[in-house]
């Protein structure tokens, strides 16, 4: 009965391993045998019956070893793989983390890479307007210069005018 219950448990665990890995090739029990090795030889008994018997016997423990092997085996596994499942969880959520800085380390590289052109740009529109505020300044100043010249002119020229009809006289020495 206890070996049945074995069995029993190792071929419900050998079939939940074949569902969830490669198909294991385990030794095959041959079928029962129909004789009684404690029986006289007249019944059936006899050396060729022990002979089966032992063959089915071992067969039935080699093939409860393989089975309690891969159930082993199969517990082994599982207690690893939850072993290792906060592990992996681990790594999964640094890797996100990873891949997520390394998104935001190009968001910012793109954005330092527009900001710079902008100030590239920004400059040359600054240097732009400076170029042009000296040449409206130096032509306004020009213009200034101009017609300062021919106000001085027109004064110079107004007062030799003015002063032309005018004669200097000496007076006399008085003694």
């Amino acid at each position: 009965m206890k070996r049945l219950r074995l069995l029993f448990l190792f071929s419900a665990a050998l079939a939940f391993a074949q569902q969830s890995a490669a198909p294991v090739q385990l030794t095959q029990v041959p079928p029962k045998p129909k004789c009684n090795a404690a029986a006289l030889p007249l019944f059936g008994g006899g050396p060729v019956c022990q002979d089966q018997w032992d063959a089915y016997n071992q067969a039935v423990q080699q093939r409860t070893r393989e089975e309690l092997q891969l159930y082993v085996n199969r517990q082994k596994d599982l207690a690893a793989s939850q072993a290792t499942a906060p592990l992996q969880q681990q790594v999964a959520d640094l890797n996100k983390l990873v891949s997520d800085q390394q998104l935001q380390i190009k968001k910012l590289g793109d954005q330092i890479q527009a900001d710079a052109a902008a100030a590239l740009q920004t400059r040359a529109d600054d240097a732009n307007a400076t170029l042009q505020a000296k040449r409206t300044g130096l032509a306004q100043g020009a213009g200034y210069g101009a017609g300062g010249m021919l106000v001085v002119l027109v004064l110079i020229y107004g007062i030799r005018r003015f002063t032309s009809n005018f004669t200097v006289v000496k007076r006399p020495a008085s003694v």
